[in-house]
């Protein structure tokens, strides 16, 4: 039997925008929101980036919770609590068990890192915080998104590189398939803006050196693509169960029909030229949302 799969909460933290209907409204006026002015990236032979410029993390999160805790889980815990919120999702909606998180995360944050390892060469290791560690790994955002949210079914991060986030929504819909889950909250969350990682990128030859042109630089579709930017923020959609998300009266944005997952084997930073595909069966259809 087939399952349909709603989306019927959005939450978006993005250079564009702060919230979905912010962000929507940056998309459509065309707006460009890279800059070659990052102070972040200051000294280095990389200056192009998409930092999220309106967002402040103490507007939108416990000051305890802001603390011990790095950028790209702020982001994604003011997505999901935006998600939820759109979704209608009011305590009791459906059991904690029943509700799973699974987010996409690159790699470490790695923002706290530099100063840990100043402490290590200086020998003042009795320095370095207790929450370097767990403030900093990937699994966290997925960790505090849960406990915030009260989601005690299924939580793990995905980190595939550039497509942890599309195939966390695909692993979240094989959940609620599957019957394991009811609702999941899923998406990314990613802070790329710090030194360690924009130097490697930019060793690699994946980053885009249209320094003249900052606001000409992002063109993923573009035959003159010279590499991608740097950039930061998270996006996070409530998947729920068809006739879970129509007894409570819920309206969806629209389905996960499914997904397809390869590997082509061919370079770290570009896919291979011939391209690849893999497809999943649709779900029932669904009353979009104006």
């Amino acid at each position: 039997m087939t399952v349909d799969i709603a989306v019927t909460g959005i939450g978006l933290i993005t250079p564009v925008g702060v919230g979905s209907d912010s962000t929507w409204r940056g998309l459509c006026s065309g707006r460009s929101v890279t800059t070659a002015q990052d102070r972040l990236l200051t000294g280095l032979p990389v200056c192009l980036s998409c930092p999220v410029q309106t967002f402040d993390a103490w507007d939108h999160l416990p000051r305890r919770t802001v603390r011990r805790t790095d950028a790209f889980i702020h982001f994604a815990l003011a997505a999901a609590q935006e998600a939820v919120q759109d979704a209608g999702i009011a305590s009791g909606a459906a059991e904690p068990a029943r509700i799973g998180v699974v987010l996409g995360v690159g790699s470490d944050s790695l923002i706290g890192y530099g100063r840990v390892c100043e402490l290590l060469q200086s020998g003042e290791h009795h320095l370095v915080s207790p929450l370097a560690l767990p403030r900093s790994v990937p699994s966290m955002a997925a960790g505090e998104v849960a406990a915030h949210l009260d989601c005690r079914g299924p939580n793990f991060t995905v980190s595939s590189a550039c497509a942890s986030g599309a195939q966390a929504i695909g692993i979240a819909g094989d959940l609620i398939r599957s019957g394991t889950c009811d609702i999941v909250l899923a998406g990314g969350a990613e802070s790329g803006r710090f030194p360690l990682r924009a130097i490697s990128f930019a060793r690699l030859g994946a980053l885009s050196n249209r320094w003249h042109d900052p606001s000409g630089a992002s063109r993923p579709f573009d035959c003159d693509r010279d590499g991608f930017v740097l950039s930061e923020g998270a996006a996070v959609l409530v998947l729920e169960r068809g006739y879970h998300a129509r007894a409570r009266g819920a309206t969806a944005h629209g389905v996960v029909a499914g997904y397809g997952a390869s590997a082509d084997i061919h370079l770290p930073v570009n896919p291979t030229p011939t391209g690849a595909a893999c497809s999943r069966p649709s779900g029932q259809p669904w009353p979009m949302r104006a």
